[in-house]
């Protein structure tokens, strides 16, 4: 859902920010600009495809039925890139938030940050089941046709596979900043000998 899915892309920049911590504090501009290449593929090759995909497919459940009332995301011919341009730079600006925040000892507001995004998100969706379980067009949802997610299998299958690639591939990006901030060594220590 587009209401949930910018916030969570900067959510996310936030949260690799913080995955990178070490990388951050060494303050070293390659270190950090490697980090930030890696919330950008990440953005790019587990995330920013999916939201696209729903858009494309089931626009009504991507919008929760909300100001799109048209059924095609092709009657909106500027939604997809204004919608890709506000979510990279919100993955961006949440990468830069967190590591401003890591930098100024301030690992703790950036964690709530993430923290509170996902809280707003799982109240966004469970806050409106009625709106958020079900999958149809804007038509559809309005004649009371939409099906539930767990009845629509091509819907199904596919949030399934969108979810495990984005959780593995957020854990994957997780523990390989934290392997590279480890083998940093402890923050402060021997800077001067890298």
């Amino acid at each position: 859902m587009v209401q949930i899915d910018v916030p969570a892309a900067f959510a996310v920049g936030s949260f690799l920010a913080d995955a990178a911590r070490r990388q951050i504090e060494a303050g070293q501009k390659d270190l950090y600009y490697s980090a930030l290449v890696k919330n950008n593929m990440f953005q790019i090759f587990f995330f920013s495809w999916i939201p696209v995909y729903f858009i494309a497919n089931y626009l009504g459940w991507e919008t929760t039925y909300f100001w799109w009332h048209a059924d095609s995301v092709s009657s909106y011919p500027l939604f997809l890139p204004i919608f890709l341009v506000v979510f990279f730079a919100a993955g961006n600006c949440g990468f830069l938030l967190g590591s401003r925040l890591i930098a100024a000892q301030r690992a703790m507001t950036n964690r709530i940050v993430y923290l509170a995004i996902t809280v707003f998100s799982l109240i966004w969706v469970f806050g409106q089941t009625g709106r958020t379980f079900k999958v149809g067009t804007y038509s559809q949802f309005q004649a009371g046709k939409a099906q539930m997610f767990w009845e629509n299998s091509a819907f199904f299958t596919a949030f399934i596979i969108v979810m495990v690639v984005w959780i593995a591939g957020l854990i994957g990006f997780f523990l390989n900043l934290r392997r590279e901030g480890l083998s940093l060594g402890k923050p402060g220590v021997g800077a001067s000998s890298r």
